[in-house]
Formats: C-alpha cells, structure tokens, sequence
C-alpha cells in the first residue's frame, strides 16, 4: 500500500482580506498631522514631474494613442488639453510622471509609489468630485499597501528580474481606487485581485521608455482594477497569500512575513521614509554624483584635468547601473560614467543633462571612457541585498598632474533626514511646471497643494493644470 501523502499546503493569514480591511477602515482624521504634510509633499512633487514629463515624446506618443481611441471622458491628462477615461489619464499622466526619473523613493522598496498612485487618484477622484482629504487618504493608503506587499518578498523579488514599481504599484493604485470609489471589503479583495491578475514588469525595460510606461501601466491597471470590482467584477480575493497567488509566483514561495506588520503603524510615509530625489537619474548612482561634486567643490578641479576616476560601489549599484556606454538619453540614467562625465564637465546634473545628442557628445564619450566602476570587495562582504545594502560608493580621481583625490559616499542624498523643505520642493515645482504652464497658474497650484485638504472638490486643481 501506498504511504499517504504528506499534505504541504501552506496555511497563511488571509493577508488579503486583511489589507481591505485595514483599507475600508482606514479614516483622514487618523492620519498623523506629519504623515499628511510629508504626502503633500510628494503630492507636489509629483505634480511637477508629471507636468514637465509632458514635454517628453513618451507621454506625447501616448496622449496621440488615447486620443485615436476615440470617446469622452471627464478625467484630465495633465497640461494635454483634453480629458478621457480616468484609465487613461492615469496611463499617460504617470508615464510623464516618471519619464525624467526624479520622482520620490520608498526607504523599504527603493522603489517610485507615488508616480503610479498619484496619477491613479487625480483621474478617479476628478471623475468622482471628491475632497482633497479623500484624495490625500487615497494616496496614503494605496502608497501602504504597496510598500507593504514588497515588504513581503524582498529580496528575490528583484533578483529575478522582475520591476517593483510596475508590479507593486498595480496592487497601490487598485487599493487608493477602492478607496475613492468606497468599496466594502468584499470588492476591495477583488480589486486586489484583480490587479494581481494584471500585476507585472520587467527590469528589462530599464533604459527604455518602457521602464516609465510601467508607472503609467500600474496606475490604469489599478484604477481599471477597482472600477470593475465596483462593478461586481470579482478576482481571487486570496490573490496575496493563496496558492499560485502573488508571494508564490512574485516571492518565490516567500512566507509574506512583514506585510501585515504595522500596517498603518507607523505609516511608511513616516517610518522608513518615503524620501526625495536630489538628482534626475537612477538612485543608485545618487553616491557617485554626490561624492563628485564634492571632489570638484573642495579641490577646483574640472574635466580637462582628468587622467583617470576609479568609482568603487557595492553589488546592487553595478546590478543596476549597466550602460557603461549609453546609446541613449535612458540609458544614461541607468550609467555612473555618463552621470560622472557630466558632473566632471557640467559641475551638476539636471534634467537638460539627458539628451540623445548629449549621449553622443565627444568630450563626454572620452571622459567616459576613463571613469571605471566596479565592485569593491569590502562593500560586497554582506552579500547582495537589492533592497537593503547600502548604495555605497568611493570615488577615486587621479589628475594629470599626478594629484590625486578620494571621497567615500555611504549615505546617498535620497537618504531619510536628506529630503527637501517644502521651500525647495516649491522650487523643484515651478523649474518642472513652468515648462508647460504660465507662473500665475503654478503659483495657484502651489496654493491649492498647499491646503489640499482644505478643498472641497479635487477638480479644481485638475483642470486648473489641464493647459487651456
């Protein structure tokens, strides 16, 4: 006879339902007064990006697609002249929303929450003539469970190739949706489900117009997702924890410990951190840049002075930053020797620092050639840890006149305690929206951000930024 066979079905928590729950409870006037200022801020701070995004062709040729699919739609695709489905407004405005990549980073994730989900709740609150609390509630709560869904299968979760932003945020933007739309618990555990039917995204992209199409593809799948389940659309409302479901598929079989833990307590706007980039390029080259213009700041330097830049960083920096080389104005936001050379020759990087012909620009191809980036071993000693280890970075400059100069960066510029006030994020706004729209009407959407909750109706800044 044969033995009988060992049942090894994993019993989890119904770690779903328990993320709707904690949605569908979840109340403005609970929010701590610091975790509502520090939303706003990304709030603003995406609202630039978005806006100064819409000069890229990546966001154009997506407005020329929605366009030709014809039909009406009350939902505002930022400084686009012209309104469409709210699925729609949020696959094009966060496209424009992450196309420079400078948009806000989760300490946890290392990841971009806020350029999918923001999109997502200015397209469905304008369609629904919701207050700015809900919306800033929204934000909140769809940034959570994102940040807390990837807390569940760090590290692997990367390590296989797959993009936290794209697929992370699809499960966001679906939860701020249902929130905005009020779902019971049962619908939102089929939105949630029905996002992870959509969830995915491939590191692949990066250096791509793809890798910003994944911010907008999570923000339409999200808001498609919560909109069918208001509809009575129903998905695996196990679609976390349950067999084939997302931390089998996405974690490896990864336990999920971490997700429900301190959910809401404290919020992931306030601990870890959800932080700001100083620089319009991969984070992970953030050290590196840093450590540069201090070089240049301290000893006078400049790029005619070069003989050779030796730039030691940890694994997770050189798993990223792949384009020794670029071909391209993305792929130069995934390259240390582009960023370098530019730092080298310019003293700053800055959004007018990518550009395709700047790619091709000699002088900047040949001291790219002379900076090398490689693995030192003591930052590699703890091994590789996409989400945790420290994007550590040493960069060594060696002179023509045999000077030589070393500067270690082992807290990056994003880092918590590093980000701007609201003062200089103001100014990051009116440097990205100033591109598109007149100062009277950003000095107004200052104002309106400013006291967000405040407003009765987020329509009125939507269509304030629609550029007519």
């Amino acid at each position: 006879m044969d033995a009988p066979q060992q049942n090894t079905t994993v019993t989890r928590q119904p770690i779903t339902k328990q993320i709707a729950e904690f949605v569908h409870s979840a109340t403005f006037e609970k929010l701590p007064p610091e975790v509502i200022q520090l939303a706003k801020n990304s709030f603003l701070d995406t609202l630039g990006l978005t806006l100064g995004g819409m000069t890229e062709s990546a966001p154009q040729i997506l407005s020329r697609f929605v366009r030709g699919q014809g039909g009406t739609g009350n939902a505002t695709v930022l400084a686009g002249k012209f309104k469409t489905s709210a699925p729609y407004a949020a696959l094009v405005n966060g496209t424009a929303g992450d196309i420079f990549g400078w948009s806000d980073i989760s300490v946890i994730q290392m990841t971009h929450p806020s350029v999918s989900i923001c999109p997502a709740v200015w397209a469905l609150g304008e369609q629904l003539h919701v207050s700015g609390k809900a919306v800033l509630l929204a934000h909140v709560l769809g940034l959570e469970v994102a940040d807390k869904i990837g807390a569940g299968v760090k590290p692997g979760f990367q390590l296989k190739g797959w993009h936290p932003l794209a697929v992370l945020n699809t499960f966001g933007c679906a939860a701020a949706g249902g929130k905005l739309l009020g779902l019971n618990v049962d619908k939102l555990c089929n939105a949630l489900g029905i996002a992870g039917a959509e969830a995915s995204g491939m590191r692949v992209a990066m250096g791509t117009m793809s890798k910003a199409y994944g911010a907008g593809r999570s923000a339409r799948d999200g808001v498609t997702s919560a909109l069918l389940a208001d509809l009575g659309y129903t998905g695996p409302g196990d679609v976390i924890e349950g067999r084939d479901g997302f931390l089998q598929t996405f974690g490896d079989g990864a336990s999920g410990a971490g997700i429900l833990d301190n959910l809401g307590d404290p919020y992931e706007f306030f601990s870890p951190g959800i932080t700001l980039k100083k620089f319009p390029a991969c984070t992970r080259s953030h050290n590196g840049i840093q450590g540069m213009l201090d070089l240049r700041k301290r000893y006078g330097f400049g790029s005619l002075d070069i003989e050779s830049v030796e730039c030691l960083v940890t694994p997770a920096v050189v798993d990223y930053l792949k384009f020794s080389q670029p071909k391209s104005k993305f792929e130069a936001k995934y390259s240390m020797e582009f960023c370098l050379a530019t730092v080298l020759r310019d003293n700053a990087v800055t959004i007018s620092s990518f550009s395709d012909e700047r790619v091709r620009d000699p002088e900047l191809t040949t001291l790219m050639k002379k900076i090398n980036m490689k693995v030192w071993p003591e930052y590699a000693k703890d091994g590789y840890n996409p989400s945790y280890a420290p994007y550590g970075c040493i960069v060594n400059v060696k002179l023509k006149d045999g000077r030589q100069f070393s500067e270690r960066v082992d807290k990056g510029p994003w880092e918590p305690g590093t980000s701007p006030s609201w003062d200089d994020l103001t100014e990051k706004f009116r440097g990205n929206a100033e591109m598109v729209l007149d100062k009277r009407v950003v000095e107004q959407a200052v104002d309106l951000v400013a006291r967000l909750e405040h407003i009765e109706d987020i329509s009125t800044l939507m269509s304030l930024l629609a550029g007519n």
